[in-house]
């Protein structure tokens, strides 16, 4: 599990006055690369949002691609229940005027009533979060959430999330892989990583119990600082897989080549069981 540094960022954007490019250049620390590198944005980068699209974030995750789909879509709530990291993102992203946060649990709060808006503009209003989430979303992106959950309600929450979707809407949620090939390099394993099974059922079920259809990415080097993405319509001939190095938190200790190495599960036919990271989209079929 990734240690939640939220309180870290903060003092790093009170240090920098909100200029991230600064910290970047002034710091080295692995906290500050993983919440402002724009290597995280490539998750998303190449997927269409259209101007006119509600989305809506579930998890906060420092704003890293909170201000790619604000600069492209009409509106963007931000769901998260930790008022600290709300306030990461706002420090970044409260400026602009589509930007809207929510303070609550995905489930727990939705049930019993319990979303509020974190630090609006405006002076608070009866009924404005409901009126924020009673509209479907065009596109829902689970961020960084499954450390939060856990595996065992991993598709509980899809689930759930998958009933703000629009028809024609997009779902999309990126998870680590436990078999990825960093770990068998010597990397520390993630508290809540799936196996390619696992992660791929989530989305099946999904389909079974909600309609759509899904597709399997798998950023490369992994889906917290992609560089490509490959999927089961593309994936990778062996050799094409060379950018493994470009991920900033490897391990102290290495055991091998881990460029080597996935050439040789790409020609095995295996590229899929040792990518570091999976992101799986679902499409929301039409009524």
């Amino acid at each position: 599990m990734m240690k939640d540094y939220s309180y870290e960022i903060l003092d790093l954007l009170n240090k920098y006055e909100g200029n991230t490019e600064a910290a970047l250049a002034g710091e080295k620390s692995p906290q500050c690369l993983y919440a402002f590198s724009l290597l995280r944005e490539n998750l998303l980068e190449w997927m269409e949002v259209s101007k006119d699209a509600r989305v809506l974030q579930i998890g906060s995750d420092y704003g890293a691609c909170t201000g790619l789909l604000s600069g492209r879509a009409k509106t963007v709530v931000v769901l998260d229940p930790r008022d600290e990291n709300l306030e990461v993102n706002r420090l970044r992203h409260g400026n602009r005027g589509n930007v809207f946060y929510v303070r609550g649990d995905l489930e727990q709060d939705m049930a019993n009533g319990g979303w509020k808006r974190y630090k609006p503009e405006k002076p608070k209003q009866d009924g404005e979060v409901e009126a924020l989430m009673a509209e479907p979303f065009d596109f829902v992106f689970l961020s960084g959430v499954w450390d939060w959950y856990g595996k065992e309600r991993a598709g509980e929450i899809l689930q759930t999330a998958s009933s703000f979707v629009k028809p024609g809407g997009i779902l999309a949620a990126a998870a680590e892989n436990e078999t990825g090939v960093r770990y068998w390099m010597g990397a520390q394993l993630m508290e809540t990583a799936f196996l390619e099974v696992e992660y791929r059922g989530l989305f099946e079920e999904l389909v079974k119990k909600q309609g759509g259809s899904f597709l399997m990415y798998y950023p490369v080097p992994d889906y917290r600082y992609p560089v490509s993405i490959y999927s089961d319509a593309y994936l990778p001939k062996p050799g094409d897989v060379t950018n493994i190095s470009a991920r900033l938190d490897g391990p102290g200790y290495w055991f091998g080549n881990e460029e080597e190495a996935m050439t040789r599960a790409c020609q095995n036919g295996v590229f899929t069981k040792f990518a570091n990271s999976f992101l799986g989209v679902w499409e929301k079929g039409n009524l």
